[in-house]
């Protein structure tokens, strides 16, 4: 019998990273154009503040969408199987009704936001940021309905059409801004996202249209709807939106950074969220419906070796690239940025923001993890305390390190934020749940940053002993750093290695996706 990839946890993590890295490839290819096209520029500027208020609303759908649903379809399965598409249905149309109205609401409000956050007497660019704000309006309806679609393929361990549906947005993009950007300048990219989301949402829509019933529509007795609507929704709600408010926070403070300074922060976080998309949104998506299953099911010591190969995996990966960003960042921005509107100060002030960033994303990717046994355990009030403390406290250091350090001070407060929910997590976790081996993330921690500076003091000490003068040397370190970190894991038999080869192993037998 032909054994497919997604259909074991290891596989659907293999499969979900290889899209996700070509997908964020694809990403990344687009930054590149976006700063080949219109560098720090005013416009640019322009466009990221006009959307965020959009992009911020269509993240928090997303993420709602997956951290509401699989654990209230699994609780809904659990006590009656035959409600299953009952709910998604449910969940559809409303999804779809509180995207359109939220989307309305702020077409009317629209100047009044963009002069909260521009505060310019230039008309043409208030003109310029209103558009592009109602633009992306046009895509929150869709993108809430993207994620449930996207939540209930995940909660049946089906991720191969979401991680595929995540690739027409960039393949979209990309195309568009090279043939139209000389036409519709940086009205470019809010058509390339529309059109994307429209593909993105047709494709899920059809590969799903089997699951979703008109008869919703048809309930004799509307009070019904709220029997298939979890209780939580409206914490989770609170909770994804007041996370996100760091994109809103630092965009505020536009005009207290240098010109192009939202610039280089945006091609900085991408550059550092980038990993974090890639490897640990998989382990998170692969691992959460197991999560949600174990604590429903009260499998205890399952979920503990579920979390603990999560973490070890997750810091074999993130904290060599940690160093790459720290030490290698201003060569891996000139490598991919330095080009047409980009310039060499660009690649330097947009380094600075990235050293801000690299130190928290260890700590990042590793509350990603947390995060999901938090929601499948439903410790939804105290992870909206958690959120609010972070977010209060994100906003309280921008106000003191912006004026000591402009846009890097911005970065710096989001780092010291995202450690904090790490922290709070973490001990939220241990706290609420019969679970051991606490000591765990700190040991392979020490472990693997012991070994980062090892392995970086070697690379500097051969490269400055015997090949002291390549024009391309840094570059060279970057190739040499990785295979000499794992060769060092590799000769101590870390137990992080261990779980990428069974994992690997786990998909030789594999004929089809």
């Amino acid at each position: 019998m032909i054994k497919k990839l997604t259909s074991t946890l290891a596989g659907a993590f293999i499969f979900i990273t290889a899209v996700n890295l070509f997908s964020r490839g694809l990403g990344f290819f687009r930054e590149i154009l976006f700063a080949n096209y219109f560098g720090r520029g005013i416009n640019f500027d322009v466009y990221l503040i006009a959307a965020v208020i959009p992009i911020t609303i269509n993240t928090v759908a997303l993420f709602i969408g997956q951290n509401y649903f699989i654990p209230a379809y699994h609780k809904v399965k659990s006590r009656d199987p035959d409600s299953t598409n009952k709910f998604f249905t449910v969940n559809f149309f409303i999804f779809i009704l509180i995207g359109f109205l939220i989307s309305i609401v702020l077409y009317f409000f629209a100047e009044t936001i963009i002069d909260v956050y521009l505060q310019t007497d230039n008309n043409s660019i208030k003109e310029i940021a209103v558009n592009i704000f109602r633009l992306f309006l046009i895509t929150i309806p869709f993108t809430f309905a993207i994620s449930i679609l996207s939540a209930f393929e995940q909660a049946e361990y089906k991720f191969k059409y979401p991680a595929i549906g995540r690739l027409f947005l960039n393949l979209t993009i990309i195309p568009i801004l090279i043939l139209f950007t000389d036409k519709f300048g940086i009205y470019t990219i809010p058509l390339g996202f529309i059109l994307g989301i429209f593909l993105q949402f047709f494709y899920l829509l059809i590969k799903g249209s089997s699951r979703v019933s008109f008869s919703f529509f048809s309930l004799k007795d509307k009070r019904e709807v709220f029997n298939f609507l979890d209780i939580t929704i409206f914490s989770i709600i609170l909770i994804e939106t007041i996370g996100q408010f760091y994109l809103l926070a630092d965009r505020y403070f536009f005009k207290m950074v240098d010109q192009g300074g939202i610039a280089s922060l945006s091609y900085a976080f991408n550059l550092f969220n980038l990993p974090v998309s890639v490897v640990s949104l998989a382990f998170a998506t692969v691992i959460f419906p197991k999560f949600s299953e174990n604590i429903q099911t009260k499998s205890f010591d399952n979920l503990q070796k579920n979390l603990s190969d999560s973490i070890s995996a997750n810091l074999l990966f993130f904290v060599p690239i940690a160093f790459l960003l720290f030490f290698y960042g201003d060569d891996i921005i000139k490598l991919l940025f330095e080009r047409g509107k980009f310039y060499s100060s660009d690649t330097l002030d947009t380094f600075l923001a990235l050293k801000a960033y690299a130190f928290s994303i260890i700590f990042y990717s590793t509350y990603a993890i947390f995060n999901k046994i938090i929601y499948g355990a439903k410790f939804v009030n105290w992870l909206l305390l958690i959120t609010v403390a972070g977010i209060v406290l994100k906003i309280v250091l921008n106000f003191i390190f912006v004026g000591l350090w402009k846009q890097n001070g911005l970065a710096l407060s989001t780092s010291f934020s995202y450690l904090f929910f790490f922290l709070a997590s973490f001990i939220l976790v241990y706290k609420k749940l019969p679970m051991k081996n606490q000591s765990l993330f700190f040991k392979e921690l020490v472990f693997h940053l012991t070994n980062g500076f090892f392995s970086y003091i070697i690379i500097q000490l051969f490269f400055y002993y015997i090949i002291p003068n390549y024009n391309y040397i840094n570059l060279v370190k970057i190739l040499f750093f990785l295979p000499v970190y794992i060769l060092n894991v590799y000769l101590i038999g870390n137990r992080s290695l261990v779980l990428v080869k069974e994992l690997l192993n786990s998909v030789r037998s594999v004929k089809s996706i």
